[in-house]
């Protein structure tokens, strides 16, 4: 029987984050988003890669590529990195309108891209693919907990990938929607909701090398439950994004008797700028 290899004693469930970033579009700006180009530097998307994507996943690649621009560490392979895709309710928009699809058209109105693009595993897959990380790749979360679970399963495969691949690191991307979208019955939105995405670019670190001073993730002792800064295993993507982007030290529950501590970087005057929406730079 295989045995698990035994961990070194000066790794803990620590990670540096080499970069962070978070996105946010309407709905109404999707059709146009989708069809973008994406790259930066040498990593680039193949064209038309998102046409079929869900909402979700194009925004967590936006949050991805933007967290790529500010990454710390200059031209290191990201062959061997992992991939972490937390999502909130991710497809539900298309499965709607694949039922009134069906309803309306029937098995000719369904289009098979519902599957790969609007599961679990759609948002780290196409990462994974499209930029060439071969490391582990996960989809979790799902639902209201999505936050809680990116930051968990990060902190639990840390240790695990600082043994066997020590230059890797952690790609983890959260995305969900202020407010669900509204569909009417012919499929056409009734409402225009703002999608969230967010990145943290973790880098596992052994236990003798943490320099807590640098913007990192860790798991917290019990007394830091009831610091001001504690949020429930529930806590929202809007919530977590908007602390992150304030450069706010957060610790999120991850269970009743275990939580996260993040010590983000602090931001520049360039990100604490509002985003620009494709309906400002079609104004523009």
């Amino acid at each position: 029987m295989n045995q698990a290899p035994s961990l070194p004693a000066n790794l803990s469930a620590h990670c540096q984050i080499d970069s962070c970033a978070t996105v946010s579009a309407h709905l109404s700006e999707f059709p146009t988003l989708a069809r973008e180009k994406y790259a930066h530097g040498s990593h680039s998307l193949p064209t038309r890669f998102l046409r079929h994507a869900d909402e979700q996943t194009v925004i967590g690649v936006r949050s991805l590529l933007k967290a790529m621009a500010s990454d710390t560490q200059k031209n290191i392979d990201i062959s061997n990195d992992a991939v972490i895709a937390a999502t909130c309710l991710a497809g539900q928009p298309a499965a709607a309108r694949t039922m009134i699809g069906l309803r309306d058209k029937g098995p000719v109105g369904v289009t098979p891209h519902i599957v790969p693009q609007c599961s679990l595993h759609s948002v780290a897959s196409a990462a994974s693919v499209g930029f060439g990380m071969h490391g582990p790749n996960f989809g979790v979360g799902g639902g209201t907990h999505c936050v809680s679970e990116g930051l968990l399963l990060s902190v639990t495969l840390a240790p695990m990938l600082a043994t066997t691949s020590p230059t890797a690191r952690i790609w983890l991307i959260c995305t969900g929607w202020d407010q669900q979208p509204s569909l009417g019955t012919n499929g056409e939105a009734t409402n225009d909701p703002l999608c969230r995405g967010l990145t943290l670019l973790l880098r596992p670190t052994l236990a003798d090398s943490v320099d807590t001073m640098c913007p990192h993730i860790h798991v917290a002792p019990q007394q830091d439950f009831h610091a001001h800064s504690h949020h429930p295993i529930d806590t929202s993507l809007r919530q977590f994004c908007e602390r992150i982007e304030n450069g706010d030290s957060t610790t999120v529950a991850v269970s009743n008797s275990c939580a996260i501590k993040i010590l983000p970087p602090i931001p520049s005057q360039d990100a604490r700028r509002p985003n620009k929406t494709v309906a400002q730079k079609g104004a523009a």
